[in-house]
């Protein structure tokens, strides 16, 4: 559990909101799956979109790893190599992810897989959505609190006056 102690707020939201997505996927998939039109099985597609949100969580956590070493790093040659090297080991990892679910399709739906994997795109936009919402609550919040406090300081001195 300590991985997920060290995480900015940002990549808590965007687990958090991966985690819904999947949860989402999961039961529209299931629902097509039963009752419309069967692309996969429903044990391996739900096997898939767990595989894709472990996927996820894996490579967010990589992302904020290889961010925080990139920035700790003194040299410019060495920063950009250090970026390099975590892109291309999260690069490696998601295809390693797809073929597997692509190799073993009765274990791992491909479907679900990629659903679970491209829930990471999703979520960065709904953790964009819900900083931006905080950020703007929090200056409506603070703006309000100082014009609280200037007419208190008005008040104040009206009545020494």
């Amino acid at each position: 559990m300590g991985l997920f102690t060290n995480l900015s707020k940002t990549s808590k939201i965007m687990i958090a909101s991966a985690f819904v997505i999947c949860g989402v996927l999961l039961i529209l998939g299931l629902l097509v799956t039963n009752f419309i039109y069967e692309f996969e099985k429903s044990v391996p597609y739900a096997a898939g979109i767990a595989l894709g949100y472990v996927h996820t969580l894996v490579k967010l956590i990589m992302l904020e790893k290889s961010l925080n070493s990139v920035i700790d790093a003194q040299e410019k040659g060495k920063a950009e190599n250090i970026g390099r090297l975590f892109y291309l080991l999260r690069f490696m990892f998601t295809g390693a992810v797809l073929l597997f679910a692509f190799i073993f399709p009765k274990i791992c739906g491909p479907v679900g897989t990629i659903s679970g994997v491209l829930s990471l795109q999703v979520s960065a936009y709904a953790a964009n959505i819900f900083l931006v919402r905080s950020e703007k609550n929090d200056t409506t919040d603070n703006t309000d609190s100082a014009d609280s406090d200037v007419e208190d300081s008005e008040n104040d001195m009206d009545e020494t006056v």
